[in-house]
């Protein structure tokens, strides 16, 4: 049950992310919720879940791919297949695709790509970032691991290229105001008008 809700995520952050599936199989809104019915079919057999006997030869994934499973198992790989279960039965996508079906019963309803996208861009967010967040900034896990000590100087000095003079504005200070134009605080003084009768 885990890989299959697992898949039913990886599939709906991709659609949320790029607009675009990830696999091209349907998701079926079954009882216990999201299926991919291929991946449910060909793992039935416990003969065919062992490392020996799995077809792996031509799959690739890009950078993209790869990094958003990753994200994907980090976020949701820690729960049980029934609280992921239990998970996509609160979620719209899973509620929309089984309207009408009687609450246990079976059901063949494919779930609907864009309304899985629509809903995750909106109402949810992976690792602490929305769809657009993740399009935008690209999807990586954060790491805390520290690497060594930061040269500073190199970077600096990295960023501004050979021409770079600590006393240069690299990065344009075009938006930065003249410090004395404020107070102690930081409240800016400027002439002020003042209005009779107002």
């Amino acid at each position: 049950m885990s890989l299959q809700k697992l898949l039913y995520y990886v599939q709906a952050w991709h659609l949320a992310i790029t607009d675009t599936p990830l696999f091209s199989e349907r998701i079926k809104a079954w009882k216990d919720g999201p299926v991919v019915p291929d991946v449910w079919h060909k793992r039935q057999d416990q003969a065919s879940r062992r490392p020996a006997v799995q077809e792996l030869d031509g799959v690739e994934l890009d950078e993209l791919a790869s990094d958003l499973i990753d994200l994907v198992l980090a976020a949701y790989g820690s729960m049980s297949g029934e609280e992921l279960s239990a998970l996509t039965h609160v979620e719209q996508p899973w509620n929309e695709a089984r309207e009408g079906v009687p609450e246990g019963a079976n059901s063949q309803n494919p779930i609907d790509p864009a309304t899985m996208a629509t809903f995750y861009r909106a109402h949810r967010m992976l690792a602490g970032r929305s769809a657009a967040d993740l399009a935008a900034g690209g999807i990586h896990l954060h790491s805390h691991e520290v690497v060594g000590p930061v040269d500073v100087d190199a970077l600096l000095a990295e960023l501004g290229g050979p021409e770079f003079d600590p006393g240069d504005d690299p990065w344009g200070g075009g938006n930065l105001h003249d410090s004395t134009r404020y107070a102690g605080k930081g409240i800016e003084h400027g002439c002020r008008r003042t209005y009779a009768g107002a």
